[in-house]
């Protein structure tokens, strides 16, 4: 004999049920198997029918899922729900939701300077030299020790190399990579291979040693694609534009690979080159 189903017209069937639901079968008959959410009405078949009634829970339940909520979590909710534990639960993912925002803002704009960077990697041509507004910036920056064919001097450099990924990566919530630091007095020197440091740019300042502002202003800024062997006859270039202008350079020169994390031949790696006009 079947269980009574008053008014079986407005009874919903498992299959009924998760269409109007958008959910597989398997998630109805896995939350009524653990206790979470079961069928109104259960025929001598093994046939489950839901109310539309239901609909209503079965929607709270979901919405408590998308919150991340375990299932442990919604079960001991929903055995005891009162205005004040579900303010208290509410607040609580309403902070953490706020936390994701901001998470996926920072995310998203670290994507957008990426395609940025890309963009301009496809746009400018080989030995390009022009002029560009920078904004303030903050980074950090480690020295580099002396440059010598040595060992010991080599497995150092690998050594700050790490270290100084390993701050910036605790500083910053993403992992991105750093540049190099050559200063304007070695550049005219001809002393290319001896670099000062390696720069990360920050999203905000920090309060250890090692930072830097970046001060705003028109910046020399050229481009070489492939070898970082190519880079002297570049740096003689922009010393000659600059000169050609009645340019005063100063400080230190920022090179940054603009297009590392989307190339397979290190021929097509884009670098670019600023230097601060005074």
């Amino acid at each position: 004999m079947e269980v009574f189903m008053p008014t079986k017209s407005l009874l919903f069937t498992t299959g009924q049920f998760a269409r109007l639901h958008h959910l597989n079968k398997r998630t109805l008959h896995y939350y009524d198997e653990i206790g979470l959410f079961s069928p109104a009405f259960k025929g001598e078949n093994d046939y489950r029918y839901y109310t539309w009634q239901q609909s209503a829970d079965l929607e709270n339940i979901l919405a408590l899922r998308e919150l991340h909520m375990s299932i442990d979590e919604i079960r001991s909710y929903l055995h005891s729900p009162n205005a004040q534990s579900f303010l208290a639960l509410s607040e609580r993912k309403i902070g953490e939701i706020d936390e994701t925002i901001q998470h996926l803002t920072k995310l998203r704009a670290i994507m957008q300077k990426k395609q940025e960077m890309l963009h301009l990697s496809m746009q400018i041509k080989d030995g390009q030299i022009d002029t560009v507004r920078c904004e303030e910036e903050y980074l950090f920056i480690t020295p580099l020790p002396p440059s010598e064919p040595l060992p010991e001097q080599k497995q150092m450099q690998m050594d700050t190399l790490l270290s100084h990924l390993q701050t910036a990566w605790d500083l910053s919530e993403y992992k991105t990579g750093c540049g190099s630091l050559l200063s304007l007095e070695k550049i005219k020197q001809h002393r290319f291979d001896e670099y000062d440091g390696l720069f990360t740019s920050l999203e905000q300042p920090a309060q250890i040693s090692g930072i830097y502002r970046k001060p705003a202003g028109l910046y020399l800024r050229a481009f070489c694609v492939g070898s970082w062997d190519r880079l002297p006859a570049l740096y003689g270039r922009m010393l000659a534009f600059a000169r050609k202008k009645g340019w005063e350079l100063q400080g230190y020169s920022y090179e940054i690979g603009l297009n590392e994390f989307a190339i397979s031949d290190s021929e097509e790696y884009v670098t670019q080159v600023t230097i601060l006009v005074s």
